[in-house]
């Protein structure tokens, strides 16, 4: 869901990771219906995703064992430190200013995977398609799956959840590197492809200009594009409810 609400003249916009990145990443015409907290009918790739999450949680919880880290550790960059799978919350807060407007941008979400590894920070996002064969021939991963590392790379970090504000933390670093993992359900969610980059200065010029275009499509300063794509139409929850699809019948 996306909420917008006002505090000491601050128009402070909040997210979950997901929303942001799946209406700038696929389709911005997702906002309002975000923004009116309706939900979409689970797909069927989406349920079989969220069971192989906890797959992967559980084999982790019997196979490793995590000690926990201190603060020594996590200031120290040059220790290697890694969190249990699924227990790192993160929060990307960013400050815009439209004319007289000022707008906080709370992004919160959740991670597959952080670590710190040789100084880098990094972040390890997994994905259990229906359909493995559309990432054949991609030799990167999707808009919005960049734009849902980038954004748990720029985030402050919680081992406690988000409603604890003593727990945020950062996590020391030289680099910043992401990994998005195609991973097979249906073969014990072996990895199929395996993407993975450095940040870089235009990577994060775009999550800065994709987290400023979604603040003012939420408030309404500029309109919505269409991505003119029936193929992304017809697989899309929200179809049936929106007035702008694009009929593939």
């Amino acid at each position: 869901m996306i909420k917008i609400h006002e505090k000491d003249s601050i128009k402070i916009i909040t997210s979950s990771v997901t929303n942001f990145c799946d209406s700038l990443g696929y389709c911005e015409y997702k906002i309002p219906f975000h923004i009116e907290g309706i939900k979409a009918k689970p797909t069927l790739e989406t349920i079989q995703g969220t069971r192989a999450h906890i797959q992967e949680e559980k084999f982790e919880e019997e196979h490793f064992e995590f000690e926990p880290i201190t603060e020594e550790q996590l200031s120290d960059i040059s220790t290697n430190v890694e969190f249990k799978r699924e227990k790192i919350f993160t929060n990307l807060l960013i400050p815009l200013q439209f004319s007289d407007d000022q707008v906080l941008v709370s992004l919160l979400g959740r991670t597959d995977k952080v670590f710190r590894n040789n100084q880098t920070l990094v972040v390890q996002d997994d994905k259990f398609p229906n359909k493995l064969e559309k990432y054949a021939d991609r030799f990167e991963p999707y808009p919005s799956q960049i734009l849902q590392a980038l954004t748990y790379l720029n985030s402050l970090y919680s081992d406690k959840g988000y409603n604890d504000p003593e727990s945020w933390f950062e996590i020391p670093h030289t680099e910043k590197s992401w990994i998005i993992q195609i991973r097979d359900k249906h073969n014990d969610n072996k990895p199929y492809k395996i993407f993975q980059g450095m940040q870089t200065r235009e990577a994060l010029e775009y999550l800065h200009y994709s987290i400023d275009r979604f603040a003012r499509l939420v408030l309404g300063i500029e309109e919505f594009e269409h991505h003119n794509s029936a193929q992304k139409c017809r697989p899309c929850s929200f179809a049936p409810q929106c007035e702008f699809r694009i009929d593939t019948l």
